[in-house]
């Protein structure tokens, strides 16, 4: 069956193509009679009108793209969710890269996004690639989570589980239950959402007179893993003088630090507390939970998506915005004072 064109339709309506052009684009320069005649006639022909040139003609892809970091997190895919929720009703599709924090990776996809005329970006940088984002901002709508980029140039809104205010919160708790060999195993502070925690947790420890710099014998900084959280918390012990306390304030290295204590039989809390002050995957599931913190990824997505379309409906014309979210701590089993019983 040879394929239905906009010139069989115009034909059997008896209009121009021109007329059929303004009713399949939702023009008012077209009488109510000639719209219902040119409307049944697409019916009964069955045409479908290419995506392609609708998205040529209307300058809209109507897709958003959404670039993550870490594709393993499931905190991310929760916040798609939410954002889905928020966008699908203007007619937009999210579609998900991750980078797997390689810079190099974040570039390509940002390249290929921009050549393929997205209406809107989601983005969770892995860092390195702050001009061009800065440059993309200022063509297309875009929303940060998590990570900002301190440029004067950036256009664009951001959003944020505020995990810094819950370090500052689980280390006191930490404090009030008498621990001053606090240790913290941070992210890469190049990124302000490790650094704002490692800020967090210095104010915390400068309410009992302890300055956390360079020479803080309890502070490390590595990359989001398992691994290093494992490794970390190995070298801690290792100190004469060990800390009694571990704030891990990463998912992934919370993980590896639990998995070393019950690899080395060390007893949470009796010998070692540990907080998280970030979102555990199936922490209710491990042998201890810890004391974490619950950020609500639903109303952070759907805030997202919400200032991405006011974004969009703007034409990228908005003041930059901010939208912060603080999380609710969930009190685990994995905190008393030091040596006591359980």
């Amino acid at each position: 069956m040879a394929k239905i064109t906009i010139r069989d339709i115009a034909k059997q309506s008896g209009v121009s193509t021109a007329t059929v052009s303004r009713v399949l684009n939702n023009s008012p320069k077209v009488s109510p009679e000639v719209r219902s005649t040119i409307l049944r006639v697409i019916e009964e022909l069955g045409y479908h009108p290419s995506q392609a040139a609708r998205e040529l003609k209307n300058k809209s892809s109507k897709t958003i793209a959404l670039v993550i970091a870490d594709g393993t997190n499931e905190y991310y895919f929760q916040i798609a969710q939410a954002i889905i929720h928020a966008i699908q009703e203007e007619g937009y599709t999210l579609f998900i890269c991750n980078s797997f924090n390689n810079s190099e990776i974040e570039r390509n996809y940002l390249m290929m996004l921009s050549e393929r005329k997205i209406d809107g970006l989601v983005l969770n940088s892995c860092g390195g690639n702050n001009e061009l984002i800065v440059s993309l901002s200022q063509k297309i709508p875009t929303v940060l989570i998590h990570r900002r980029i301190d440029h004067p140039g950036f256009v664009g809104d951001f959003a944020n589980a505020d995990f810094g205010i819950s370090t500052y919160e689980m280390t006191m708790e930490l404090i009030r239950n008498r621990h001053t060999k606090i240790g913290i195993i941070c992210g890469p502070t190049q990124f302000s959402s490790a650094a704002e925690r490692l800020q967090q947790f210095k104010r915390a420890m400068a309410s009992i007179h302890i300055t956390v710099d360079k020479d803080y014998r309890y502070f490390l900084e590595g990359p989001h893993d398992s691994a290093f959280g494992y490794e970390a918390l190995e070298q801690f012990l290792r100190l004469p003088h060990p800390p009694t306390a571990l704030v891990a304030a990463h998912n992934e290295t919370c993980i590896g630090a639990l998995r070393y204590c019950r690899d080395h039989n060390i007893p949470i809390p009796e010998t070692l507390s540990i907080v998280a002050p970030c979102n555990v995957n199936l922490c209710d599931l491990f042998y201890v939970q810890p004391t974490y913190a619950l950020p609500d990824t639903w109303a952070l997505g759907f805030r997202i998506g919400q200032m991405l379309l006011e974004r969009i409906q703007s034409e990228n014309q908005l003041l930059n915005r901010e939208a912060i979210y603080i999380p609710r701590i969930i009190q685990g089993n994995s905190v008393s004072c030091p040596g006591a019983p359980r």
